[in-house]
């Protein structure tokens, strides 16, 4: 091939005005954070209710990864549970959750598990927001409109939905 063609065969790159993915930018903002906690990346943490089922998820939570040195694979995935009950669920299930979390990786990436007890941390709650067109004679409208609708639940949600337009 002459020098020319070589160089035509080059992949093209091109500028997007600067933007870059909201994916690549994450990764880049939080690997040295979770890099100390052996974490490589957030698919553990973001996949955690995932690999343990929603139930479980809420009592034991992941805190670092280690290996053993120059090695990726095959290493101790440290965890929080936040009493006997959900550590005694959990280290029955062991083993069904280093399958998962392997297949979920697609490599072995953890080997054994370690549980220590503790408190959890408390997930914050959002205050509810304010509704902005929240008038006495606006809800009695939404109402009047809706009526028609017999599953009360669904009716109240409308109602509120209403009310925050």
């Amino acid at each position: 091939m002459t020098k020319k063609c070589e160089e035509s065969a080059a992949p093209v790159r091109r500028a997007y005005g600067g933007l870059s993915t909201l994916a690549g930018e994450v990764r880049r903002l939080t690997r040295p954070i979770l890099g100390k906690r052996g974490f490589t990346g957030i698919d553990i943490l973001a996949g955690w209710s995932d690999i343990l089922g929603e139930e479980l998820a809420r009592g034991v939570v992941p805190e670092k990864l280690t290996f053993a040195k120059d090695a990726r694979t095959n290493g101790t995935l440290h965890v929080k549970t936040s009493g006997g009950a959900f550590a005694i669920l959990f280290e029955h299930q062991k083993a069904k959750v280093i399958a998962r979390i392997n297949t979920y990786f697609g490599y072995p990436a953890v080997a054994r598990i370690q549980i220590t007890q503790g408190s959890l941390p408390t997930p914050q709650q959002k205050p509810a927001p304010v509704a902005p067109n929240a008038t006495p004679e606006r809800e009695r409208e939404l109402r009047a409109k809706l009526a028609h609708i017999r599953d009360d639940a669904l009716r109240e949600k409308l109602v509120r939905i209403g009310l925050m337009s």
